[in-house]
């Protein structure tokens, strides 16, 4: 044994002389995220040594590099990747198989040849697509044909709803979807309008598929269409529709007849591209929700990118598991950091480097045993260990969408796709690129850190070997890769990174890094990016538009596009051309016109029959817990996490929703109703229902060591410190509400909103605090209005007239104060608290809006709030979408906020008209029982 550590040593510091001689490029500190140092091997080596001791090999030596080994079910070579085309990239992840390479190849010295500031929001995820000469670019107002050489505007199509994702180009049309309902269809190169498929019931947030005459789209409404392409005899008309149990937000991708795509109730799908016949469905996949990006066809398999299950800083969430300290667990890459590499030193590598082979292009390969025993499928798991369900990439056979597992050890117990979660705290990580030698390249964990590091890396499909390529950092920090000849091209979140490398030789180079930015190339090139200043390389605090912009780049990545001999990227709203030249510069800023496209409209009895599917769920569901979901780093709101955690809230959206239901439905409801009333309201008054009784209302399965805390949280009768109230007011409103519907009721609610009710409104509820939280000052004033009429309704104004009198004042001082102070700016900015409470800027506002204080704005404060409205339409034009996907903290993934409040506002005060509100109804963000939904169906069909 001594012998062999002597070997060891000195191979390890002849090993350490040989790096110690070599230049390192450390990357800088990032503000407030902790430093993601260069991957150091040398030291990475010596840490790895209790890893060797804690995997059980003995006398201190490294274990035998053992060959890959072929197992059951995988192919015994890689998959032949599709044709990498001609050189366009015309579609999302550049062909059907959205294998995200193409023949392009563009390296060398590169500089920025032109770029073009757009004033409409582009979407993080959306790819600028690329053919005929021109680049185009999806926005909120429109389509946008750019030249390719210059910049230039080759021809515009302007919409007054946002479009959903990029276009498709095919045979010389141009096919876009959008939250107007409808796919357009246009001339790819002069962009003279042809026409649109307009069968659907919500918005397309998916890249259009175009193959073999169809095209393919999925919807948030929940169904699956195929529509005849353009030339066809049935262009523009519905060829088939398939129905899912939730919204789509995921691209499809195609391959031998059969289309692929996942929908948000977490299972994916397998159709028949020309009937919609249905191949297979999948198992409940991990994770919340599948969107933003694409499946990706590998050979037999299709592989799927999902989102993390675990809500950050919460419990239930991350802080329902402790570490070995019995700390809670903070965020999801802290869990795998220790779940993977236990306690090794700071600095330790994945595994140990083991002898070139062929597949590796030269490139070092490590064994990655301890990522493929931490998601392995193991019944003898520990703490630390065989976490299966936090895989992060979801490999199914295309044959019958079972998992694809193999045993790379041979201890008989699956392991599945060796991928853990890299991006950030919320939404879905990006997913592979498939290279020109078939081989599978990802960003994967390779290094411990106290945020972990790793690589693009090549994985060689059924063995625990990995090959190491290029792209260090950290694995919080989502970036996007694309592929072009043997180049793959990388892009960093926040415009830190832009860079390329080949995955078979040492060629790489820059575009842009911390220590070249873009604001020093471009100056002045984030001319619609809010809050960016010089020597801000980092840039977490800045997001899209004007101050009160809730669009951050700390999410979803858009890739790098290789066409004609340069490199496209779109980073802080502009549009960067780099080439072999530099003589163009800056273009000037391609401004929003007025849309010309018509909106949807949805007729009374449409609302009234989702109405009722709504609210027949939740009776058939019966009593529910809060809403889960994950928002990313948004525990500095977190009373406001647990959606419709306050009973009060069901009992308001219920009782209003009564009247626009009939039959055996509105029976059903008023029972619902009596029974709510009954378990929260008397005689206990419960503030938070808790999680540990009732359905789910999301789609995702919980993690199990999230779902096996549920039960540590049942209802009770504390509110939530972060609110200045014991006992939320709104819920005297609801009790109102609730008493029309149940008049039998009537003294006993009185009786109870009587016991709880505070007036005047709390001493720490200063002017100044109102000020900062508005909704708290709407929710006062609802519940004193509330409250009144309750006492009204049950006969008591004259029994107690005094206390009628104390409330009919503070009322009123607070509806004066609220005109008084309405601002659409928030209060979070230049420093002013965290930089997250600026999540809730649109929205903030308007949480807890009714009627009453809708109708005394539009008398004392209408052109303050006309001019809130405006800019939050223009700086978060998605507003009205559940789930959307961008937001000002690091996280993919909006709170669920704006498109209930906005929509009250434009109800309430500007007193839209139905087929004025009715475009802004977007769809449901959870399976069953999402009141804000169910709110503004209520609202649409009051509406004149």
């Amino acid at each position: 044994m001594k012998r062999n550590f002597s070997f060891l040593f000195s191979i390890f510091f002849t090993f350490v002389f040989i790096v110690s001689a070599c230049r390192r490029y450390p990357i800088p500190k990032t503000g407030d995220e902790t430093p993601a140092p260069q991957l150091d091997v040398a030291e990475g080596l010596f840490s790895y040594l209790p890893l060797l001791l804690r995997s059980g090999s003995s006398g201190g030596t490294f274990p035998t590099p053992t060959p890959p080994i072929s197992t059951p079910g995988v192919p015994p070579v890689l998959p032949t990747p599709p044709p990498p085309g001609d050189g366009d990239w015309a579609t999302v992840a550049g062909n059907p198989q959205r294998t995200s390479w193409s023949s392009e190849q563009v390296s060398g010295n590169l500089q920025v040849e032109w770029y073009r500031p757009i004033e409409a929001f582009i979407p993080m995820n959306a790819q600028l697509i690329a053919s005929n000469g021109l680049i185009y670019v999806t926005t909120a107002r429109g389509l946008y044909a750019l030249n390719a050489f210059n910049g230039e505007t080759a021809w515009r199509f302007d919409t007054e709803l946002p479009l959903g994702n990029s276009p498709t180009v095919s045979n010389g049309i141009i096919y876009v979807g959008g939250f107007d309902h409808k796919i357009h269809a246009l001339n790819a190169v002069n962009g003279t309008y042809l026409w649109a498929f307009d069968g659907a019931e919500a918005g397309f947030n998916t890249n259009p598929l175009v193959v073999d005459g169809r095209v393919f789209a999925g919807n948030h409404d929940g169904y699956f269409y195929a529509v005849g392409a353009h030339g066809t005899s049935q262009q523009g008309q519905l060829l088939w529709k398939y129905k899912t149990g939730g919204s789509i937000d995921l691209t499809a991708a195609y391959a031998d007849g059969v289309v692929y795509f996942a929908s948000n109730d977490n299972h994916a799908y397998a159709l028949r591209a020309n009937t919609g016949a249905l191949v297979w469905r999948s198992n409940l996949l991990p994770g919340d929700g599948y969107g933003s990006y694409w499946p990706v066809i590998y050979g037999d398999m299709v592989i799927f990118a999902a989102a993390s299950g675990y809500r950050t800083g919460f419990n239930p969430g991350t802080s329902s598991i402790v570490d070995s300290a019995n700390n809670q667990y903070g965020k999801i890459f802290d869990m795998d950091r220790d779940g993977i590499f236990g306690n090794a030193a700071l600095g330790a590598i994945i595994g140990p480097e083991v002898p070139a082979q062929d597949w590796a292009n030269g490139k070092k390969i490590l064994d990655i045993s301890l990522l493929t025993e931490y998601l392995e499928s193991n019944p003898n798991a520990n703490d630390n260990s065989h976490k299966p369900w936090r895989r992060a990439l979801i490999m199914l056979s295309r044959n019958d969408g079972g998992e694809y597992t193999y045993d790379s050890d041979g201890d008989g117990n699956p392991e599945f796709m060796p991928a853990v979660m890299w991006g950030t705290h919320s939404g879905n990580r990006y997913p592979p690129i498939v290279g020109p030698d078939g081989m599978l390249y990802y960003s994967n964990i390779i290094q411990k850190f106290d945020i972990p590091q790793g690589k693009v890396i090549g994985w060689r499909i059924g063995t625990k070997y990995t090959s190491q390529v290029g792209g260090q950092g950290a694995v919080d920090e989502p970036q996007a890769i694309s592929g072009g000849g043997s180049m793959i091209y990388r892009n960093l979140c926040c415009d830190r990174v832009g860079d390329f490398f080949s995955y078979d030789s040492n060629s790489n180079a820059y575009l842009w890094n911390y220590y070249s930015p873009l604001f020093s190339q471009i100056p002045g090139y984030d001319l619609m990016w809010y809050g960016s200043t010089a020597g801000d390389t980092v840039r977490l605090r800045g997001n899209y538009g004007t101050k009160n912009g809730i669009y951050n780049a700390h999410g979803d990545q858009s890739p790098i596009i290789p066409y004609a001999d340069r490199l496209y990227v779109h980073r802080s709203n502009t549009i960067i051309s780099y080439g072999p030249t530099n003589n163009l510069g800056e273009r000037p800023l391609l401004e929003i016109q007025p849309g010309t496209t018509s909106k949807p409209d949805i007729s009374y009895a449409q609302l009234q029959q989702r109405l009722a599917a709504e609210i027949q769920k939740m009776v058939d569901a019966g009593h529910l817990r809060p809403g889960y979901y994950n928002s990313g780093q948004y525990s500095v709101y977190a009373q406001f996490a647990n959606y419709f955690e306050n009973p009060g809230e069901t009992l308001l959206t219920l009782s209003n929703a009564y009247p626009y239901l009939s039959g055996q439905t509105q029976t059903n409801l008023r029972q619902y109703l009596q029974e709510e009333f009954a378990l929260y309201f008397d005689p206990i008054m419960v503030v938070r229902t808790g999680w540990k009784d009732g359905a789910p209302r999301e789609w995702m399965p919980l993690p199990p060591d999230v779902e096996s805390s549920l039960q540590d949280f049942g209802p009770t009768q504390n509110g939530d410190p972060r609110f200045s109230w014991q006992y939320p007011p709104i819920n005297f409103y609801a009790l109102w509400k609730y008493a029309g519907v149940v008049p039998e009721d009537t003294n006993k609610a009185y009786d109870l909103a009587k016991s709880k009710l505070a007036v005047p409104v709390p001493a720490n509820a200063t002017n100044d605090y109102l000020f900062q939280r508005p909704y708290e000052h709407n929710a006062y004033i609802a519940g004193y209005i509330g409250f009144l009429e309750l006492q009204e309704l049950a006969g008591r104004t004259g029994q107690d007239s005094a206390l009628r009198t104390q409330v009919t004042n503070e009322l009123n001082r607070l509806l004066a104060l609220r005109a008084q102070t309405f601002t659409k700016d928030t209060y979070w900015v230049n420093d002013v608290g965290s930089y997250h409470l600026r999540s809730m800027n649109i929205s903030r506002n308007f949480i807890f809006l009714v009627p009453e204080l809708g109708e005394y704005l539009r008398q004392n404060a209408l052109n303050k709030v006309a001019d809130a409205l405006t800019e939050y339409n223009f700086t978060a034009p998605y507003w009205f979408v559940a789930r959307y996907n961008a937001a000002v903290n690091e996280g993919a993934r909006q709170n669920l906020y704006d498109y209930a409040s906005v929509f009250q506002a434009y109800a309430t005060v500007m007193n839209l008209s139905r087929t004025e509100l009715t475009p802004y109804l977007d769809a449901s963000a959870f399976a069953i029982g999402d009141l804000f939904y169910i709110q503004n169906l209520v609202t649409a069909m009051q509406a004149d």
